[in-house]
């Protein structure tokens, strides 16, 4: 629940800075504004970055008595990272200044859509803010599951309301980093899908398994329930992912309005 919190939290940040800008200002969008953006989203990044740490150390202290020596993280690449927040500003502002040349400013009804712009332009850096954020902790936790030699593996750990595409992971139960038999050979495709993808508003994570430790009893059910779905459609591959995902999707959709 941490890594959610740091990400709503940034989100309520961005959105209350956000209404601060005038619609010229923002579509602008001098150094001085990106600056301002960017720092919001490293600050919330360098949290979720310490709890990603925070984490893999605790369940490897559990496991092995020790945490993992510093070495273990690469670092943040502060360049990078502002290169993405930068890029994500403008990509999710361009809308508006698109806006800004349709109309004239003493116009009242170019003025209620600039309005309607500037919200939904507002909304949308915010929400890839908060991606942005929880990008940092689970970096973290990528960078660990590299380079600790007492990480044998990872598993997908939905979030309370996962679309298709994470249930499809998170049915992949144990994924060993190492050689060793398994009676999932057989899903190979499933299990060669890259763990580190997330999509926008998303706050599952790839977490670390250790010797000796077996998932969370809550985790474990989750993935025999994904995994019996999984194996309950029709179809292989690329196919079946599809399958899978459209009919997770819409009863998804379907307990969402009548909740």
């Amino acid at each position: 629940m941490t890594q959610v919190d740091i990400s709503e939290s940034l989100l309520e940040r961005v959105a209350s800075w956000w209404r601060g800008l005038s619609p010229q200002r923002a579509a602008e969008g001098s150094s001085a504004v990106v600056r301002e953006f960017q720092a919001l989203v490293s600050s919330s990044r360098s949290r979720s970055y310490a709890e990603g740490v925070k984490f893999h150390n605790a369940a490897r202290e559990t496991a092995t008595g020790e945490p993992a020596p510093e070495s273990t993280w690469d670092g943040r690449d502060l360049t990078a990272e502002a290169g993405q927040s930068r890029t994500s500003y403008y990509v999710h502002t361009a809308p508006l200044r698109e806006e800004m040349k349709r109309g004239r400013l003493d116009d009242p009804e170019f003025l209620k859509t600039l309005d309607e712009t500037m919200e939904s332009a507002g909304r949308n850096l915010a929400r890839d803010a908060g991606r942005l954020a929880e990008a940092g902790g689970r970096d973290a936790l990528a960078e660990a599951r590299g380079n600790d030699a007492e990480v044998i593996g990872y598993y997908r750990k939905t979030d309370p309301d996962p679309c298709g595409f994470c249930a499809m992971l998170a049915s992949r139960g144990l994924v060993y980093t190492e050689s060793r038999n398994s009676s999932r050979r057989t899903r190979s495709w499933v299990n060669d899908q890259d763990p580190d993808q997330y999509h926008p508003d998303c706050h599952c994570q790839t977490l670390p398994l250790f010797r000796g430790v077996s998932m969370p009893a809550d985790d474990a059910r989750r993935r025999d329930e994904y995994l019996a779905r999984w194996n309950a459609t029709a179809g292989s591959g690329a196919d079946q992912l599809k399958a899978f995902q459209q009919e997770f999707d819409a009863e998804r959709k379907a307990n969402r309005r009548a909740a």
